[in-house]
């Protein structure tokens, strides 16, 4: 009897087998074409077409196969360097924000699902180290522990916030909404010349049309700034 261990053929009849790694690629990207709502052993067995208890032989079952999405997802993440050095870390901070809005757009549905059924999308080894190098960094630029902690968890809600709430709407436009209105910034219920007594709402009709980018950098922008203020305090904080 030999020793060595039978392994699956690659392919049968013409196609790819599946595998573990290969059905949360699968179910990934079934994510981000028919959203969270769509997700089902049942669609997703259709989809690669094979019968649903063929994906039995993978995953446990839905939340199982959720959970393997998102280690397909954590495993994709590659940010860009981080330099501490005072000449460097703002641009580094806001090349890293853009790159991971560029990742959570690229897998769209990913977050909301993963907070309605539960599971993190901060257990696998690659996004670990990614979470611990961004802390450090943090630490570097002058926050304490305790605030570079903060600093990173505020990095991630900023960006994934922006992605569900602003990006996620337009790149994905609901059926009942109007694409154009999705569009329009400042909204269309808010630009009115017509705003008796709120003068305020009233001059937002002379604003030009924002853009998704130009609202996103205004975002880290303003948070980059009250870092390097809480990091200018830094060494007279003790927690």
């Amino acid at each position: 009897m030999s020793g060595t261990t039978r392994q699956r053929p690659t392919h049968r009849k013409g196609r790819a087998t599946l595998t573990r790694q290969g059905v949360g690629e699968a179910a990934l990207a079934f994510l981000g074409r028919h959203g969270p709502a769509a997700l089902t052993m049942r669609s997703l067995a259709a989809e690669l077409g094979v019968s649903p208890r063929a994906l039995y032989n993978y995953v446990d079952d839905r939340r199982d196969l959720i959970t393997v999405a998102a280690e397909v997802f954590q495993a994709a993440w590659r940010p860009p360097a981080l330099d501490p050095a005072p000449e460097a870390w703002r641009a580094d901070l806001r090349a890293f924000c853009a790159d991971l809005r560029a990742h959570y757009r690229r897998h769209p549905g990913m977050a909301t699902l993963a907070l309605s059924e539960n599971i993190t999308l901060a257990a696998h080894p690659v996004m670990l180290r990614n979470v611990d190098a961004l802390i450090g960094f943090f630490e570097a630029v002058g926050l304490t522990l305790a605030d570079a902690y903060r600093a990173c968890m505020e990095t991630i809600r900023l960006v994934v916030g922006f992605v569900e709430f602003d990006d996620g709407p337009r790149d994905r436009p609901p059926a009942t909404l109007d694409p154009a209105d999705l569009q329009a910034h400042p909204p269309p219920w808010l630009r009115t010349a017509d705003a008796d007594g709120l003068p305020h709402l009233a001059r937002l009709a002379e604003l030009a049309q924002d853009d998704a980018d130009t609202r996103f950098g205004f975002s880290v922008d303003v948070f980059t700034a009250g870092i390097a203020a809480r990091a200018a305090d830094g060494p007279r904080r003790t927690k």
